[in-house]
């Protein structure tokens, strides 16, 4: 069994603007009511670019509090897709809020780092590092290599 880690960083209470009781531990993003979530799309407009603010740690339904971590190590589900995921994988995002292994182009944003365990096929609840100030892809692989 997986190893999940506190480092002392409260969950941010915010409300669902949508029904979010099947989507807990993903990432998700603020809504155009203030206060308010929704889960994670990764497709931006020109008008409207979405970035990520945190993963849902409860599940809660249209207008209930929608606990939200933002920083730090959190429980959080990982899909495998082209790349497995293994301890220290940079990640991205799919576009249902699922973690999955950052490719090695330049343009994918890294939002966290995999701490296992690792996955070859599906999905898998584990151990993230979360980090909501995503850099280019480019730009964390030459910090770490």
């Amino acid at each position: 069994m997986a190893n999940y880690f506190n480092t002392g960083i409260s969950e941010v209470p915010m409300l669902a603007d949508e029904d979010l009781s099947s989507y807990q531990w993903r990432l998700v993003m603020a809504a155009s009511t203030n206060g308010y979530v929704q889960l994670f799309d990764i497709l931006p407009t020109a008008a409207s670019p979405r970035y990520p603010i945190g993963v849902l740690v409860n599940s809660p339904s249209l207008g209930q509090e929608a606990s939200v971590k933002s920083l730090g190590f959190v429980k959080a589900l990982g899909q495998v897709g082209g790349c497995d995921l293994k301890n220290g994988t940079l990640l991205s995002s799919s576009n249902q809020g699922q973690f999955i292994a950052a490719s090695q182009n330049a343009s994918d944003p890294i939002y966290g780092i995999w701490f296992g365990p690792d996955a070859t096929t599906g999905s898998i609840l584990g151990n993230v590092l979360l980090n909501m100030f995503p850099a280019s892809g480019l730009q964390a692989l030459n910090t770490i290599n």
